[in-house]
């Protein structure tokens, strides 16, 4: 009956430390938490030109698409938006999408002289919307 009674303590207490974890981590990829802006590019863009930002806050933009690879798209204002490791989606080429990724700064091209705004860890939320395909 001891045995028992030890063993059911054990896997209760393993039980309870998991679901506590769970209940208190902190979320790791953007798509676990609220963001910080949802909207176009355009407005993300100019919020960025006038403060500035912490890399890491969590931004979902809705926009369209101005170039794609395999693994990043380009939205307006060189905002390159690259997709989280854990999204095997095939995302679109082209079209009016909202994605969500975690802010990482920007930069200035050194060779065309513009400014990057970079996004990286990105979900696809909506596909393509054909009602705002041109």
């Amino acid at each position: 009956m001891k045995k028992v009674l030890i063993t059911l303590t054990f896997f209760v207490t393993g039980a309870v430390s998991i679901g506590l974890y769970q209940y208190f981590r902190t979320p790791e990829k953007a798509m676990e938490q609220k963001p910080v802006f949802e909207g176009s590019a355009d407005g993300f863009a100019g919020i960025l030109m006038d403060s500035v930002w912490e890399t890491g806050a969590v931004v979902q933009l809705s926009d369209t698409i101005q170039s794609a690879e395999s693994k990043s798209i380009t939205f307006p204002n060189g905002i390159i938006v690259t997709k989280d490791t854990s999204d095997h989606g095939l995302w679109p080429t082209e079209g009016y999408i909202t994605v969500k990724g975690l802010y990482q700064g920007k930069e200035v091209d050194e060779f065309f002289g513009e400014t990057l705004i970079r996004v990286s860890g990105a979900f696809l939320l909506e596909p393509t919307k054909s009602e705002n395909l041109n």
